[in-house]
């Protein structure tokens, strides 16, 4: 399949987003590639220096940044053998260029953040190159899929292991024989870290904080490994102990940033940069094709000026390269003319033009360390006052725009500081919001509105009465039916709780917004509001007119707005315990919903159905709806995790102990991280079930941060079904029974008791060769009436079914154990084996065929005549079939 596109860029990190947004904001359609399936945030976060905020300006995305980190106010270098403190800077002084602003940025944060300007289909994931050819003016792009894009313009921003840079003539970067380890440590109530850059220094080791927020830690450490230390990079315990163990006399208080971090929230990787003579003599634009980022300049975090120079390169090829498309003929390149000539001509003037600036100044940045690195063993500080990138403000940057219409309109940075005053109030920030469901109504992109009710859920606690008022009188127009009906849902009681801006508040604003978003928007914040007063009776109310409003609207972009409705809608009713008369009000909306092909809502409302038929221990019922509702691929992993927790108890409850078990492991390890009740509950279910199963759950199951107190009864629980002790499990079921009532787990633990007979029976089998039954009815503390021959049907069951091996001598009374053999005489062994050996190997053919080529990838491709001909023969067969499928009906 061959497509089109005008600029091509190769990677989705930070460079090839910030150009890509460049364009973007004058005008000019781009195509993102990414090899992955979504964004990667290896690195955790990066620091950005001024220069990397004025790239952030320009393109519109730093506000909102700004209000996610803090400001650093200085950097202090201590020494870690002697612990006393070397160097200290601070960041406030006044300087050339006007204060300094440098933040420790998540790069996870970043990435989004550039990502959700862009126009939705900008990005294409799992979209890896493998090859680039030339076609005329053309460059042909081969994707692994077999797609082939045929470029205008191509720009690599594929990192240091870049396609582009490689067919460009540029080596491979070059190691320096360093490693970094990187991490990031999130803690729930604040670090109490104060906002400075501290660093430790010794022995050719660097180590180091540096606080994003007020509950998150990045930290670093650098030094040159040995051939043993390189082994430990496999090993993620063994690292970290090695860290810990080298950071000499660091504060306890760093020591302990390293100690919480998670072993999957930190990497290693070894440092590469490129030397800063081949900038100066390699090609860094050919014709049509460039690089940027890590691509042109990788360099080590010395003067921690990566992510900042690869903002800098997006924003200036997008200055450049816009102009060359903006002011070039609009007739395409393939028309040999002289105005395709003249189009061509001016793309690689404009790419030369940002060659010679991103060269000099990428010169200037890896000399600047490579220098530090030839003068001494140990790593020099990072410069405290970066290279002037020289951008110019975002009027001035974009200003050859102003005659152009631009594709659509903008969407505001949310939330937006003004000079004068230092935070915007939540008024402020609901009118933004309010913009940005504007614009998203326009332009039709869902993905708006998603970035609205994130941002409105961060505002959440700052809801207050006046602001509700002044945000409605805004929002939907005073006197009409939707207002007066929201505004009396509101309390009265708050009139002097203002914290609204009251010279916006007194000037209504003329023209009033009669979007269908809006007005649903308004419920919902209403709505949220009652919720978290907890006045569920007017909550009831509020929700039951929005679902009636949203039943007679059919918009996709409401579909998000619709879903949080339902959520809400079935809260509030839940809360009242009036759960049950929604339910044929809910079935009717995932009628609509699934006519509407709203598949959001579809998945939604399932999960509330099924919540509702479990609420009442309905389960036959769910299992009927939930195997009679349409599947597809699931849009929101919240509702994805929901819909498994669900499915695991009803399977729980169907005997279905093994697919209940994997649904419920699955539930727990794909919930976010904040959602910790969420995976308690998980995690109760799924040890009730692995013991079910007869498992006994390890001890890191009940050792997870955070749900240690809550997975205590059921720690006590396994403990008692592992040593088959049937008193210790009475004791522990009566105990903690109002617990395991509230969780809705008693009538497992029940289940449990059989299991528990069976483990006991199974250890005396092992300790004795022969007891009587009168003995195995007071080992295991058997309480009927009859002891003996409950003894004599439980020994003679688990034989039958194989949880002993041994014998009943009916007339003495005994029960007769089998010697123990030896385990590897039998065929077990071999068994366990023959199943691992299977999965690795069906595991390497997965592999394998996942990376084979599409057939007949290496003959010469078919010319276009031919290619019609295929097609055409293709489209008479598909219709031919479509025929003989509507014969059948």
């Amino acid at each position: 399949m061959e497509a089109e596109a005008d600029v091509v860029i190769v990677g989705a990190g930070i460079s090839g987003l910030a150009t890509s947004l460049g364009l973007h904001r004058l005008g000019i359609r781009s195509l993102v590639l990414e090899s992955s399936d979504s964004l990667r945030t290896t690195g955790f976060a990066l620091t950005t220096w001024t220069n990397a905020w004025k790239a952030l300006d320009a393109l519109g995305v730093a506000d909102s940044l700004r209000q996610q980190h803090v400001t650093l106010d200085g950097n202090v270098t201590s020494s870690r053998i002697t612990g006393l403190q070397t160097f200290e800077m601070s960041f406030k002084a006044k300087g050339k260029h006007g204060d300094h602003e440098i933040r420790r940025v998540k790069r996870n944060l970043l990435l989004e953040g550039l990502a959700n300007e862009l126009p939705s289909g900008t990005i294409r994931f799992s979209s890896k190159v493998v090859s680039v050819d030339e076609s005329g003016y053309f460059k042909l792009v081969h994707l692994t899929d077999g797609t082939i894009l045929k470029a205008k313009v191509l720009v690599g921003c594929d990192g240091v292991n870049s396609m582009v840079a490689k067919w460009l003539g540029f080596k491979q970067p070059a190691f320096t024989g360093r490693s970094a380890i990187r991490g990031r440590t999130d803690f729930k109530s604040p670090h109490g870290f104060d906002p400075i850059f501290r660093q430790y220094f010794g022995n050719g080791i660097r180590s180091g904080v540096i606080p994003c927020d007020d509950k998150t830690v990045y930290w670093y450490y650098t030094w040159v490994p040995s051939s043993q230390e390189k082994e430990l990079e496999e090993n993620p315990a063994q690292l970290k102990q090695h860290i810990l163990s080298k950071l000499g006399k660091t504060p306890d208080k760093v020591r302990a940033v390293i100690e919480n971090t998670e072993l999957d929230a930190f990497i290693s990787s070894p440092l590469r940069y490129r030397h800063p003579w081949e900038l100066l003599w390699g090609n860094i634009s050919k014709g049509n094709v460039c690089i940027a980022g890590d691509a042109l300049h990788p360099m080590t975090p010395d003067i921690g000026q990566g992510g900042c120079s690869a903002l800098e390169d997006g924003v200036v090829l997008a200055r450049c390269l816009g102009e060359a498309l903006l002011k070039s003929s609009r007739q395409g390149m393939e028309d040999k003319s002289e105005e395709g000539m003249q189009e061509h001509k001016k793309i690689e003037v404009g790419l030369k033009k940002y060659a010679n600036e991103r060269k000099w100044r990428s010169f200037d940045l890896i000399s600047t360390g490579y220098v530090g690195r030839k003068r001494s063993k140990t790593l020099v500080p990072p410069s405290p006052i970066p290279i002037s990138t020289g951008l110019q403000p975002k009027s001035s940057l974009f200003k050859m725009t102003q005659d152009v219409e631009m594709k659509e309109v903008p969407a505001p940075s949310i939330p937006s500081n003004s000079a004068s005053s230092t935070s915007p109030s939540t008024l402020h920030n609901l009118k933004e919001i309010a913009s940005l469901l504007e614009t998203a109504a326009y332009t039709r992109e869902v993905r708006r509105i998603v970035r609205a009710v994130r941002l409105t859920m961060g505002l959440r606690r700052k809801l207050k009465v006046s602001v509700l008022s002044a945000f409605l009188n805004f929002a939907l127009s005073p006197g009409s039916e939707v207002h007066s009906r929201l505004s009396s849902y509101l309390p009265k009681d708050d009139e002097h709780d203002m914290d609204v801006d009251t010279a916006t508040s007194a000037t209504q604003v003329s023209s009033k917004h009669a979007l269908p978003e809006l007005e649903i928007y308004s419920y919902l914040l209403v709505l949220i509001f009652l919720i978290d007063q907890k006045k569920y009776n007017e909550a009831k109310a509020c929700a039951s007119a929005s679902i009636a409003r949203i039943k007679n609207l059919n918009r996709r972009t409401i579909d998000v707005l619709a879903s949080r409705l339902y959520f809400y809608y079935s809260l509030s009713y839940e809360l009242t315990g009036d759960l049950a008369e929604i339910r044929g009000n809910l079935l009717n909306l995932h009628r609509i919903a699934t006519l509407r092909h709203d598949e959001l809502g579809q998945e939604t409302l399932l999960n509330l159905l099924l919540r509702n038929y479990l609420h009442y221990n309905l389960y036959d019922q769910a299992e009927k709806l939930r195997s009679k509702a349409p599947r597809f691929e699931a849009h929101s992993n919240q509702q994805f995790c929901r819909y498994l927790f669900y499915l695991g108890k009803i399977r729980t409850i169907q005997l279905e102990y093994t697919d209940a078990k994997e649904s419920l492991l699955q539930a727990a390890r794909k919930a976010p991280i904040a959602a910790l009740s969420f995976r308690i509950q998980c995690n109760k279910w799924a040890i009730i079930v692995r013991l079910l199963l007869g498992e006994i759950p390890e001890r890191t199951v009940f050792m997870q941060k955070g749900m240690e107190k809550a997975l205590r009864p059921y720690f006590e629980l396994t403990n008692a079904v592992r040593i088959g002790d049937l008193e210790l499990f009475r004791n522990i079921a009566e105990k903690f029974a109002n617990i395991f009532n509230s969780d809705r787990t008693h009538n497992l633990i029940v289940r449990l008791r059989h299991n528990v007979i069976r483990t006991g029976l199974r250890n005396i089998s092992i300790s004795y060769s022969r007891i009587s039954l009168v003995d195995v009815a007071k080992k295991l503390r058997l309480d009927s009436p009859n002891p003996v021959a409950d003894a004599e049907s439980i020994v003679a069951k688990a034989i039958r079914d194989g949880a002993i091996d041994a014998t009943l001598d009916h007339t003495n009374g005994w029960m007769v154990s089998k010697e123990t053999g030896d385990i590897y005489s039998t065929n077990e062994p071999q068994a366990a084996f023959d199943t691992r050996i299977a999965f690795c190997l069906n595991l390497h053919n997965d592999a394998v065929r996942a990376l084979r080529f599409p057939p007949n990838s290496h003959k010469e491709k078919e010319s276009a005549e031919k290619r019609r001909e295929r097609q055409q023969q293709e489209q008479e067969l598909a219709k031919h079939i479509a025929e003989e499928d509507d014969d059948e009906f």
